[in-house]
Protein backbone atom coordinates (compact mmCIF):
# COMPACT_ATOMS: atom_id res chain seq x y z
CA UNK A 1 0.00 0.00 0.00
CA UNK A 2 1.40 3.37 -1.02
CA UNK A 3 2.17 5.92 1.66
CA UNK A 4 -0.78 8.24 2.38
CA UNK A 5 -3.22 6.03 0.49
CA UNK A 6 -6.74 5.97 1.95
CA UNK A 7 -8.72 2.75 2.32
CA UNK A 8 -12.00 1.80 4.00
CA UNK A 9 -11.41 0.28 7.45
CA UNK A 10 -14.72 -1.67 7.58
CA UNK A 11 -18.18 -1.64 6.00
CA UNK A 12 -20.29 1.49 5.99
CA UNK A 13 -23.30 1.83 8.29
CA UNK A 14 -26.61 3.11 6.93
CA UNK A 15 -27.92 5.18 9.85
CA UNK A 16 -30.84 6.89 8.09
CA UNK A 17 -32.89 5.07 5.44
CA UNK A 18 -35.19 7.98 4.56
CA UNK A 19 -33.17 11.15 4.02
CA UNK A 20 -29.86 12.75 4.91
CA UNK A 21 -28.29 16.16 4.29
CA UNK A 22 -26.14 18.70 6.10
CA UNK A 23 -24.18 16.42 8.42
CA UNK A 24 -22.12 18.00 11.20
CA UNK A 25 -20.18 15.66 13.48
CA UNK A 26 -17.92 16.01 16.52
CA UNK A 27 -15.99 13.66 18.81
CA UNK A 28 -17.35 12.95 22.29
CA UNK A 29 -14.48 10.72 23.39
CA UNK A 30 -11.96 8.40 21.72
CA UNK A 31 -14.60 6.21 20.10
CA UNK A 32 -17.95 8.01 20.31
CA UNK A 33 -19.13 10.67 17.87
CA UNK A 34 -22.22 12.85 17.70
CA UNK A 35 -23.79 13.80 14.38
CA UNK A 36 -26.47 16.37 13.53
CA UNK A 37 -28.28 16.16 10.19
CA UNK A 38 -31.40 16.98 8.20
CA UNK A 39 -33.46 13.81 7.82
CA UNK A 40 -37.00 12.80 6.94
CA UNK A 41 -39.10 15.74 5.66
CA UNK A 42 -36.08 17.98 6.27
CA UNK A 43 -36.46 17.71 10.05
CA UNK A 44 -33.44 17.99 12.35
CA UNK A 45 -31.95 14.83 13.88
CA UNK A 46 -29.04 14.02 16.17
CA UNK A 47 -27.51 10.71 17.30
CA UNK A 48 -24.40 9.23 18.89
CA UNK A 49 -22.29 6.59 17.11
CA UNK A 50 -19.72 4.12 18.46
CA UNK A 51 -16.51 3.12 16.68
CA UNK A 52 -15.04 -0.27 17.55
CA UNK A 53 -11.33 0.56 17.55
CA UNK A 54 -10.39 -3.09 16.93
CA UNK A 55 -12.63 -3.89 13.96
CA UNK A 56 -13.37 -0.22 13.02
CA UNK A 57 -17.06 -1.05 12.62
CA UNK A 58 -19.48 1.81 13.35
CA UNK A 59 -22.74 1.23 15.24
CA UNK A 60 -25.44 3.48 16.67
CA UNK A 61 -24.94 4.08 20.40
CA UNK A 62 -28.37 5.51 21.19
CA UNK A 63 -31.68 6.32 19.52
CA UNK A 64 -32.13 9.22 17.11
CA UNK A 65 -33.36 12.47 18.62
CA UNK A 66 -35.58 14.67 16.42
CA UNK A 67 -34.60 18.12 17.65
CA UNK A 68 -36.54 20.16 15.05
CA UNK A 69 -39.86 18.89 13.63
CA UNK A 70 -39.93 21.50 10.87
CA UNK A 71 -36.44 21.91 9.44
CA UNK A 72 -32.87 21.07 10.41
CA UNK A 73 -30.52 22.16 7.63
CA UNK A 74 -27.09 23.85 7.57
CA UNK A 75 -25.97 22.31 10.86
CA UNK A 76 -22.73 23.40 12.54
CA UNK A 77 -21.93 21.86 15.91
CA UNK A 78 -19.21 22.18 18.53
CA UNK A 79 -18.37 20.64 21.91
CA UNK A 80 -19.02 22.67 25.07
CA UNK A 81 -17.77 20.18 27.65
CA UNK A 82 -17.49 16.40 28.04
CA UNK A 83 -21.19 15.77 27.42
CA UNK A 84 -22.70 19.02 26.13
CA UNK A 85 -22.73 20.23 22.54
CA UNK A 86 -23.97 23.35 20.80
CA UNK A 87 -25.55 23.29 17.33
CA UNK A 88 -26.47 26.10 14.96
CA UNK A 89 -28.98 25.33 12.21
CA UNK A 90 -31.60 26.68 9.82
CA UNK A 91 -35.03 25.87 11.21
CA UNK A 92 -38.62 26.90 10.55
CA UNK A 93 -38.93 29.29 7.56
CA UNK A 94 -35.12 29.03 7.21
CA UNK A 95 -34.67 31.16 10.35
CA UNK A 96 -31.47 30.75 12.38
CA UNK A 97 -31.57 28.66 15.56
CA UNK A 98 -29.05 27.57 18.17
CA UNK A 99 -29.37 25.17 21.11
CA UNK A 100 -27.32 23.20 23.62
CA UNK A 101 -27.67 19.40 23.77
CA UNK A 102 -26.80 16.88 26.50
CA UNK A 103 -25.30 13.44 25.86
CA UNK A 104 -25.91 10.77 28.50
CA UNK A 105 -22.53 9.00 28.50
CA UNK A 106 -24.08 5.81 29.93
CA UNK A 107 -27.02 5.34 27.56
CA UNK A 108 -25.65 7.71 24.86
CA UNK A 109 -29.11 9.24 24.49
CA UNK A 110 -29.18 12.87 23.32
CA UNK A 111 -31.59 15.38 24.86
CA UNK A 112 -32.07 19.13 24.57
CA UNK A 113 -30.37 20.92 27.48
CA UNK A 114 -32.63 24.00 27.27
CA UNK A 115 -34.88 25.76 24.77
CA UNK A 116 -33.58 26.84 21.38
CA UNK A 117 -32.74 30.47 20.61
CA UNK A 118 -33.97 31.97 17.35
CA UNK A 119 -30.97 34.19 16.58
CA UNK A 120 -32.11 35.30 13.12
CA UNK A 121 -35.84 35.69 12.42
CA UNK A 122 -35.32 36.16 8.67
CA UNK A 123 -32.68 33.63 7.54
CA UNK A 124 -29.97 31.50 9.12
CA UNK A 125 -28.26 29.33 6.52
CA UNK A 126 -24.63 28.28 5.86
CA UNK A 127 -23.71 28.28 9.56
CA UNK A 128 -20.07 27.85 10.60
CA UNK A 129 -19.26 28.07 14.31
CA UNK A 130 -16.17 27.90 16.50
CA UNK A 131 -15.43 27.99 20.23
CA UNK A 132 -13.86 31.11 21.77
CA UNK A 133 -13.64 29.99 25.39
CA UNK A 134 -15.46 27.63 27.75
CA UNK A 135 -18.88 29.19 27.15
CA UNK A 136 -18.61 31.58 24.21
CA UNK A 137 -18.98 30.65 20.55
CA UNK A 138 -18.73 32.62 17.32
CA UNK A 139 -20.95 31.85 14.33
CA UNK A 140 -20.92 33.02 10.71
CA UNK A 141 -24.10 32.71 8.64
CA UNK A 142 -26.11 34.01 5.68
CA UNK A 143 -28.99 36.24 6.69
CA UNK A 144 -31.80 37.92 4.77
CA UNK A 145 -31.25 39.78 1.47
CA UNK A 146 -27.88 38.14 0.95
CA UNK A 147 -26.30 39.81 3.97
CA UNK A 148 -23.76 37.78 5.91
CA UNK A 149 -23.30 38.02 9.65
CA UNK A 150 -21.00 37.11 12.51
CA UNK A 151 -21.95 37.09 16.19
CA UNK A 152 -20.84 35.74 19.55
CA UNK A 153 -23.16 33.56 21.64
CA UNK A 154 -22.99 32.78 25.36
CA UNK A 155 -23.88 29.40 26.88
CA UNK A 156 -24.90 29.39 30.54
CA UNK A 157 -23.11 26.36 32.01
CA UNK A 158 -25.71 26.17 34.80
CA UNK A 159 -28.95 26.38 32.79
CA UNK A 160 -27.48 25.61 29.32
CA UNK A 161 -29.50 28.45 27.83
CA UNK A 162 -27.91 30.14 24.80
CA UNK A 163 -28.06 33.93 24.46
CA UNK A 164 -26.47 36.52 22.17
CA UNK A 165 -23.41 38.15 23.75
CA UNK A 166 -23.51 41.32 21.60
CA UNK A 167 -25.01 42.58 18.34
CA UNK A 168 -24.31 40.82 15.07
CA UNK A 169 -21.69 42.21 12.70
CA UNK A 170 -22.75 42.59 9.06
CA UNK A 171 -19.85 41.00 7.17
CA UNK A 172 -20.93 41.57 3.59
CA UNK A 173 -23.69 43.57 1.98
CA UNK A 174 -24.29 41.36 -1.05
CA UNK A 175 -24.46 37.61 -1.44
CA UNK A 176 -22.70 35.15 0.81
CA UNK A 177 -22.64 31.59 2.04
CA UNK A 178 -20.54 28.45 2.27
CA UNK A 179 -18.70 29.69 5.37
CA UNK A 180 -15.78 27.82 6.93
CA UNK A 181 -14.05 29.38 9.92
CA UNK A 182 -11.09 28.53 12.14
CA UNK A 183 -9.38 30.02 15.18
CA UNK A 184 -6.17 32.03 14.69
CA UNK A 185 -5.53 32.91 18.32
CA UNK A 186 -7.50 33.61 21.50
CA UNK A 187 -9.63 36.35 19.95
CA UNK A 188 -9.05 36.23 16.19
CA UNK A 189 -10.84 33.99 13.70
CA UNK A 190 -10.41 33.50 9.98
CA UNK A 191 -13.40 32.85 7.75
CA UNK A 192 -13.62 31.75 4.13
CA UNK A 193 -16.87 32.32 2.23
CA UNK A 194 -18.61 32.87 -1.07
CA UNK A 195 -19.38 36.56 -1.30
CA UNK A 196 -20.38 39.16 -3.88
CA UNK A 197 -20.82 37.70 -7.40
CA UNK A 198 -20.10 34.27 -5.82
CA UNK A 199 -16.40 35.19 -5.56
CA UNK A 200 -14.20 33.70 -2.85
CA UNK A 201 -13.25 35.82 0.16
CA UNK A 202 -11.10 35.31 3.27
CA UNK A 203 -10.86 37.65 6.23
CA UNK A 204 -9.80 37.77 9.87
CA UNK A 205 -12.26 38.88 12.55
CA UNK A 206 -11.53 40.19 16.03
CA UNK A 207 -13.60 39.31 19.10
CA UNK A 208 -13.50 41.76 22.00
CA UNK A 209 -13.49 39.36 24.93
CA UNK A 210 -14.86 42.04 27.27
CA UNK A 211 -17.82 43.28 25.22
CA UNK A 212 -17.98 40.26 22.87
CA UNK A 213 -18.37 42.57 19.88
CA UNK A 214 -17.06 41.22 16.56
CA UNK A 215 -15.16 43.52 14.20
CA UNK A 216 -13.15 43.04 11.01
CA UNK A 217 -9.40 42.97 11.68
CA UNK A 218 -8.42 44.01 8.14
CA UNK A 219 -9.88 44.08 4.63
CA UNK A 220 -11.02 40.82 3.02
CA UNK A 221 -8.87 39.00 0.47
CA UNK A 222 -10.67 38.05 -2.75
CA UNK A 223 -8.92 34.75 -3.45
CA UNK A 224 -11.19 33.57 -6.28
CA UNK A 225 -12.71 36.12 -8.66
CA UNK A 226 -15.26 33.69 -10.09
CA UNK A 227 -16.61 31.33 -7.42
CA UNK A 228 -15.97 29.80 -4.00
CA UNK A 229 -18.56 27.28 -2.85
CA UNK A 230 -18.22 24.46 -0.30
CA UNK A 231 -15.27 25.95 1.59
CA UNK A 232 -13.53 23.77 4.18
CA UNK A 233 -10.50 25.21 5.98
CA UNK A 234 -8.01 24.04 8.58
CA UNK A 235 -5.00 25.47 10.44
CA UNK A 236 -1.49 24.37 9.40
CA UNK A 237 0.40 26.40 11.99
CA UNK A 238 -0.19 29.62 13.93
CA UNK A 239 -0.57 31.78 10.81
CA UNK A 240 -1.06 29.47 7.83
CA UNK A 241 -4.38 27.95 6.80
CA UNK A 242 -5.41 25.54 4.08
CA UNK A 243 -8.77 25.87 2.29
CA UNK A 244 -10.58 23.54 -0.09
CA UNK A 245 -13.35 24.98 -2.31
CA UNK A 246 -15.34 24.60 -5.53
CA UNK A 247 -14.58 27.01 -8.37
CA UNK A 248 -16.77 28.38 -11.19
CA UNK A 249 -16.22 25.26 -13.30
CA UNK A 250 -17.30 23.08 -10.32
CA UNK A 251 -13.68 21.90 -10.11
CA UNK A 252 -11.94 21.29 -6.80
CA UNK A 253 -9.34 23.80 -5.63
CA UNK A 254 -7.04 23.92 -2.61
CA UNK A 255 -4.60 26.60 -1.48
CA UNK A 256 -2.62 27.81 1.53
CA UNK A 257 -3.20 31.27 3.00
CA UNK A 258 -1.03 33.39 5.33
CA UNK A 259 -2.32 35.59 8.14
CA UNK A 260 -0.09 38.50 9.13
CA UNK A 261 -0.52 38.47 12.90
CA UNK A 262 0.46 42.15 13.16
CA UNK A 263 -1.82 43.67 10.52
CA UNK A 264 -4.21 40.68 10.29
CA UNK A 265 -4.14 40.88 6.50
CA UNK A 266 -4.73 37.59 4.63
CA UNK A 267 -2.63 36.74 1.58
CA UNK A 268 -2.14 33.66 -0.59
CA UNK A 269 0.96 31.70 0.42
CA UNK A 270 1.35 29.53 -2.68
CA UNK A 271 -0.40 28.73 -5.95
CA UNK A 272 -3.73 26.92 -5.87
CA UNK A 273 -3.95 23.25 -6.84
CA UNK A 274 -6.86 22.00 -8.95
CA UNK A 275 -7.29 18.57 -7.35
CA UNK A 276 -10.47 17.56 -9.22
CA UNK A 277 -10.91 18.75 -12.82
CA UNK A 278 -14.44 17.39 -13.20
CA UNK A 279 -16.47 18.04 -10.09
CA UNK A 280 -15.99 18.89 -6.41
CA UNK A 281 -18.62 19.75 -3.81
CA UNK A 282 -19.22 19.28 -0.07
CA UNK A 283 -15.55 19.43 0.95
CA UNK A 284 -14.72 18.33 4.51
CA UNK A 285 -11.05 18.38 5.50
CA UNK A 286 -8.99 17.48 8.57
CA UNK A 287 -5.31 17.55 9.60
CA UNK A 288 -3.35 14.29 9.73
CA UNK A 289 -0.02 15.77 10.84
CA UNK A 290 1.81 19.09 10.52
CA UNK A 291 1.75 19.09 6.71
CA UNK A 292 -0.73 16.43 5.56
CA UNK A 293 -4.48 16.90 5.26
CA UNK A 294 -7.32 14.58 4.32
CA UNK A 295 -10.33 15.83 2.34
CA UNK A 296 -13.67 14.16 1.58
CA UNK A 297 -15.81 15.50 -1.27
CA UNK A 298 -18.50 14.72 -3.84
CA UNK A 299 -16.72 14.37 -7.16
CA UNK A 300 -17.70 13.40 -10.73
CA UNK A 301 -21.27 12.11 -10.89
CA UNK A 302 -21.73 13.18 -7.28
CA UNK A 303 -19.74 10.13 -6.17
CA UNK A 304 -17.82 10.15 -2.89
CA UNK A 305 -14.05 10.70 -2.98
CA UNK A 306 -11.30 11.07 -0.38
CA UNK A 307 -7.61 11.93 -0.72
CA UNK A 308 -4.58 13.05 1.27
CA UNK A 309 -2.75 16.28 0.39
CA UNK A 310 0.78 17.43 1.25
CA UNK A 311 1.73 21.02 2.12
CA UNK A 312 5.32 22.06 1.45
CA UNK A 313 6.01 24.27 4.48
CA UNK A 314 8.82 26.11 2.65
CA UNK A 315 6.98 27.07 -0.55
CA UNK A 316 3.42 26.48 0.78
CA UNK A 317 2.47 24.65 -2.39
CA UNK A 318 -0.08 21.85 -2.09
CA UNK A 319 0.27 18.51 -3.88
CA UNK A 320 -1.62 15.22 -3.78
CA UNK A 321 0.11 12.70 -1.51
CA UNK A 322 -1.49 9.57 -3.07
CA UNK A 323 -4.29 8.63 -5.43
CA UNK A 324 -7.87 9.44 -4.48
CA UNK A 325 -10.25 6.73 -3.27
CA UNK A 326 -13.79 6.61 -4.65
CA UNK A 327 -15.56 5.44 -1.50
CA UNK A 328 -19.14 5.73 -2.82
CA UNK A 329 -19.93 5.11 -6.48
CA UNK A 330 -23.47 6.53 -6.21
CA UNK A 331 -23.33 9.70 -4.14
CA UNK A 332 -21.07 11.34 -1.59
CA UNK A 333 -22.61 14.67 -0.61
CA UNK A 334 -23.05 16.28 2.80
CA UNK A 335 -19.64 15.11 4.05
CA UNK A 336 -18.55 15.74 7.65
CA UNK A 337 -15.37 14.08 8.90
CA UNK A 338 -13.45 13.84 12.17
CA UNK A 339 -10.20 12.26 13.36
CA UNK A 340 -10.32 9.10 15.50
CA UNK A 341 -6.58 8.46 15.96
CA UNK A 342 -3.33 9.11 14.08
CA UNK A 343 -4.47 7.36 10.90
CA UNK A 344 -8.20 6.70 11.19
CA UNK A 345 -10.98 9.11 10.27
CA UNK A 346 -14.75 8.87 10.43
CA UNK A 347 -16.97 10.42 7.75
CA UNK A 348 -20.72 10.95 7.57
CA UNK A 349 -22.31 11.50 4.17
CA UNK A 350 -25.46 11.27 2.09
CA UNK A 351 -25.63 8.38 -0.36
CA UNK A 352 -28.24 7.49 -2.96
CA UNK A 353 -28.91 11.13 -3.84
CA UNK A 354 -29.76 12.41 -0.37
CA UNK A 355 -32.04 9.46 0.41
CA UNK A 356 -29.83 7.63 2.90
CA UNK A 357 -27.30 8.59 5.53
CA UNK A 358 -24.06 6.62 5.82
CA UNK A 359 -21.05 6.61 8.10
CA UNK A 360 -17.73 4.77 7.77
CA UNK A 361 -14.18 4.69 9.11
CA UNK A 362 -11.23 5.25 6.75
CA UNK A 363 -7.57 4.33 7.20
CA UNK A 364 -4.63 6.44 6.04
CA UNK A 365 -1.44 4.51 5.26
CA UNK A 366 1.25 6.34 7.19
CA UNK A 367 4.92 6.12 6.13
CA UNK A 368 6.90 3.44 7.92
CA UNK A 369 9.59 5.92 8.93
CA UNK A 370 8.73 8.66 11.42
CA UNK A 371 7.70 11.96 9.89
CA UNK A 372 8.25 15.41 11.30
CA UNK A 373 5.68 16.36 13.92
CA UNK A 374 3.79 13.10 13.60
CA UNK A 375 1.15 14.44 15.98
CA UNK A 376 -1.08 17.15 14.51
CA UNK A 377 0.02 20.63 15.49
CA UNK A 378 -3.51 21.94 15.26
CA UNK A 379 -6.15 19.33 15.85
CA UNK A 380 -9.63 20.20 14.63
CA UNK A 381 -11.11 22.90 16.85
CA UNK A 382 -7.84 23.05 18.81
CA UNK A 383 -8.10 25.40 21.78
CA UNK A 384 -5.31 27.96 21.43
CA UNK A 385 -6.10 29.59 24.76
CA UNK A 386 -5.97 28.23 28.27
CA UNK A 387 -9.39 27.31 29.53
Amino acid sequence: MADWAVTTANDKLQFDTQANKYNSCYAIDSNHFINFWSGNAGDGYVQVFTVNTTTWAVTTAGAQKEFDVTNGTYNSCYQIDANHFINFWSGNADDGYVQAFTVNTTTWAVTTANSSLEFDAANGTYNSCYQIDANHFINFWLGASGNTYSQVFTVSTSTWAVTTANAALTVSGSSGGYFSCFQVNANHFISFWCGADNDGFAQVFTVNTTTWAVTTANNPLEFDTANSNYNSCYAIDSNHFINFWTDASIDGKVQVFTVNTTTWAVTTAGASLEFDTQDSKWNSCYAIDSNHFINFWAGPGGDGFVQVFTVNTSTWTVTTAAASLEFDTTNGTGDSCYQIDANHFINFWSAEYDVSGYVQVFTVELPAAPVASAAPVFMHHYKLLSQ
